[in-house]
C-alpha cells in the first residue's frame, strides 16, 4: 500500500515537475532587478507611469537643459532662420560640434547639433538668438516652460546643462517634458533623428545620435543621452509597439548600464501592460431626467487608458450633473462629466452628451400650434380653400333664397 502510494505521489511530483517547466517564468519586475539610481516609465497616451525608482529625487539638469533649450527654440523661431555665432557660444567648456565664429548656421541645423550630441555651443548659440543676445532672458523662458508644464522639480540657470550647483531637475520632471514635447511635431523629429549630414564650413560629417539602443532594440523612435563624471549617464528613449508608445528616463552610473536598464523598463512595460478602451463612444453610459424627459448620455469619443493585464485597474467610478439644466438640450451641451480614478491615481473626467436633442414634451393646444407652425404653407393653401368653398355655399344658399322668394311672391 505505502509502495503504491509512494509511486502516486512520485508520478505526481514528476508531472509538476514536468508541466512547470513547460511555463515560462515571468521577467523579473524592475523592482525585483534594477541598478539604475533613477528610473521612470511613462505611458504617453496620459502620462501614466507604470515603474518609477527615486524618481523625484534630485540631480543635475544636464540633458534636460538640452531638451528644453531645443522646445524653446521650436517654439519661439524658424527653423530656416540664420543664427550668427559668437566668440562666447564658441568658447563653451564641454562637448561642442566646433562652430565657426561669425559664421551663419540655421537653426534647423543647430537643433540636430543640440539634440543628436552634446553640442553646448550649439545650445549657447540657440540661446542667444532667442534671448536676442541675453541668455539670462532665454533661461527666464525656460523655467517659465517649467513652471507652465509643472515641472516642480526643475530649475535652470543655463541653457548647456553645465554644471552650477542652483540648477537641478529629476527624472520624473524630464519624462513630463518628453510627453509634452512630442505632441510638437519638429521636436518629435529631432529626437527620432538617428543622424543628419553635418557641414561646418569646408568640413563634412555625419553626425550620429548617441543612443546605442536605436540599432539594438525594437520599437525606438526617440532618444538621447547625455554623461558627466560627477553625474554619470541620463538616458531618454522612446518605443512603440502594437501602437503603444512608452518614455524611459534613466540616470545610471554609466552609459552600458543606463542603455540595458532602459531596455528592462520597456520590457516591463510592453509585456505587463495594454492599453485599451475605457469607455466607448456613442454608448448610453448614465441616463438623467430634466424636466420630466428622460436623457441617454455618451461620449463623443473613445477614452483609452493604460492597465496591467488582468486588472481593469478601476478604483473608482463616479457622476456628476451638469448645473442648470433646461429643456431644450442640444447633442453639444455636456450634461454631465464621468469621473474615473484608476488604481495609480490616475484621474480621468469624461465629457457625457445627449445621445439626441431633448425638448420639453408638449400638451394637445401646443402640439396643435406646433403642426401648423411647420405645415404653414399647407395650412395656408387649406385655409384658401375653405374660404373660396365657403363663399360658394354662400353664394349658392342666397341664389336658393332667391328662388324662393321669387316663386313665393309669383303666388
Amino acid at each position: 500500500m505505502n509502495t503504491i502510494f509512494q509511486r502516486i505521489t512520485l508520478a505526481a511530483i514528476i508531472c509538476i515537475f514536468i508541466f512547470n517547466s513547460s511555463i515560462p517564468a515571468f521577467a523579473l519586475t524592475p523592482e525585483e532587478d534594477t541598478s539604475a539610481v533613477s528610473a521612470i516609465l511613462m505611458d504617453t497616451t496620459r502620462g501614466q507611469v507604470l515603474y518609477e525608482k527615486e524618481a523625484d529625487a534630485i540631480y543635475p539638469p544636464l540633458i534636460m537643459c538640452k531638451l528644453m533649450t531645443a522646445l524653446l527654440t521650436i517654439e519661439k523661431s524658424q527653423l530656416n532662420s540664420k543664427v550668427t555665432i559668437s566668440k562666447n557660444a564658441v568658447s563653451m567648456k564641454g562637448s561642442s560640434l566646433n562652430l565657426v565664429v561669425g559664421n551663419l548656421y540655421s537653426v534647423e541645423d543647430l537643433l540636430y547639433g543640440t539634440m543628436l550630441s552634446q553640442g553646448n555651443d550649439a545650445a549657447m548659440a540657440l540661446a542667444e538668438y532667442i534671448g536676442n543676445g541675453n541668455v539670462s532672458e532665454f533661461v527666464g523662458y525656460m523655467n517659465d516652460k517649467a513652471k507652465e508644464l509643472n515641472l516642480t522639480d526643475t530649475y535652470f540657470v543655463n541653457p548647456t546643462g553645465l554644471y552650477d550647483d542652483k540648477q537641478f531637475t529629476s527624472t520624473r520632471d524630464i519624462a513630463k517634458l518628453v510627453k509634452n514635447a512630442i505632441s510638437n511635431s519638429t521636436f518629435n523629429s529631432l529626437l527620432g533623428a538617428k543622424g543628419i549630414a553635418w557641414i561646418n564650413g569646408n568640413d563634412s560629417s555625419i553626425l550620429t545620435n548617441q543612443n546605442k539602443l536605436f540599432w539594438s532594440y525594437s520599437g525606438v523612435d526617440g532618444g538621447k543621452i547625455g554623461t558627466t563624471p560627477q553625474q554619470g549617464t541620463t538616458s531618454v528613449t522612446t518605443a512603440t509597439r502594437d501602437n503603444r508608445r512608452l518614455i524611459a528616463v534613466v540616470l545610471d552610473k554609466n552609459e552600458t548600464n543606463a542603455l540595458s536598464q532602459t531596455s528592462r523598463l520597456f520590457d516591463y512595460g510592453f509585456s505587463h501592460f495594454s492599453t485599451g478602451i475605457l469607455v466607448p463612444k456613442n454608448t448610453t453610459l448614465r441616463s438623467i431626467t430634466v424636466e420630466d424627459v428622460n436623457i441617454n448620455l455618451i461620449s463623443k469619443i473613445d477614452v483609452t487608458y493604460t492597465y496591467p493585464l488582468g486588472d481593469s485597474f478601476i478604483k473608482n467610478i463616479s457622476f456628476s450633473m451638469s448645473e442648470k439644466l433646461k429643456l431644450p438640450i442640444n447633442t453639444d451641451t455636456i450634461a454631465g462629466i464621468l469621473n474615473y480614478t484608476l488604481s495609480d491615481g490616475t484621474l480621468i473626467d469624461v465629457n457625457l452628451y445627449p445621445d439626441k436633442t431633448a425638448v420639453a414634451p408638449q400638451d394637445y393646444k401646443s402640439r396643435i400650434k406646433s403642426i401648423f407652425k411647420e405645415n404653414r404653407d399647407l395650412v395656408t393653401i387649406v385655409s384658401m380653400l375653405i374660404v373660396i368653398e365657403f363663399v360658394i355655399i354662400i353664394y349658392r344658399l342666397f341664389k336658393l333664397l332667391l328662388k324662393i322668394f321669387k316663386r313665393k311672391k309669383s303666388i
